[in-house]
């Protein structure tokens, strides 16, 4: 039950935006052993199993009772909905910058920091790209944004779901998942399974190996997100007085997430 609860909350990180489930399983205490299991699955298969298919099961319970929600909110309030999501982007991003100057500061991140943001603004462009190009009728575009959300759901800070939504797809995705639609979801399933396990494998030798390179890589990676989804302005003042509000609420929800985890 544990654990079916634990995947319930690192559920969160793939369908709210802003909400890192990588963090959540940080904070929960769980996030060294799913990169384990999933980066060596039949090292201890048994006890990998009784890990990882509750944490499954939970994060699928999350998904179905929180997409009509969100598929709602977004339907008849985008901009304060969107405000809010920003407001937990952004609350984060402070002690992300702190983890990665962990040393201190050296000019030599700017260019990680770049990358990330340039690999973001040019990989957006890819989806449309497939699309026009009549790649399997979607099936190349939906391999890829699985692909993306696998690395949202393990790169630590990151959002999978606040990387759709830069990717323009997040609320095709919600759609997905309240009609059981399988021409999405088995394809997007196919490219995030075993960019999970590649991913598990590389950030765990990334930060290793570079740990302030690969952390300033993936703020390039989150502001390239929030240049890419920003909603725009509030267009009357009863609007901007809700939206500032949401953000508020936002910021300090992550700020508190953040807070109780041992690290990012």
């Amino acid at each position: 039950m544990t654990n079916f609860l634990g995947g319930f909350l690192i559920g969160l990180g793939l369908i709210i935006p802003g909400v890192s489930g990588a963090v959540l399983a940080m904070i929960l205490g769980l996030y060294e052993p799913i990169i384990e299991a999933v980066a060596k699955p039949f090292t201890n298969f048994k006890e990998n199993l009784k890990l990882l298919i509750p944490l499954g099961l939970g994060a699928g319970v999350c998904l179905l009772l929180f997409s009509r929600l969100l598929e709602f909110l977004f339907a008849q309030y985008p901009l304060p909905t969107l405000y809010l999501f920003f407001g937990l982007v952004l609350g984060a991003l402070p002690t992300m910058v702190r983890t990665a100057n962990a040393k201190g500061f050296r000019l030599s991140y700017l260019p990680s920091f770049c990358l990330g943001l340039l690999i973001l603004l040019f990989s957006t462009h890819l989806p449309s790209l497939l699309r026009a190009g009549g790649l399997g009728s979607g099936l190349v575009t939906y391999l890829f944004l699985g692909g993306i959300t696998g690395i949202g759901l393990i790169v630590p800070g990151l959002s999978a779901s606040f990387l759709l939504m830069a990717f323009g797809f997040y609320e095709e995705l919600l759609s997905a998942i309240n009609h059981f639609d399988l021409n999405i979801l088995i394809p997007m399933a196919l490219g995030l399974i075993p960019t999970v396990i590649l991913m598990s494998k590389a950030i765990t030798w990334l930060f290793r190996q570079a740990h302030a390179h690969t952390s300033y890589v993936i703020l390039g990676l989150l502001g390239g997100s929030l240049l890419i989804a920003f909603p725009g302005w509030p267009r009357t003042f009863l609007e901007l007085v809700v939206c500032l509000s949401l953000f508020c609420a936002g910021l300090v929800i992550s700020v508190q997430f953040i807070q109780r985890s041992p690290r990012i």
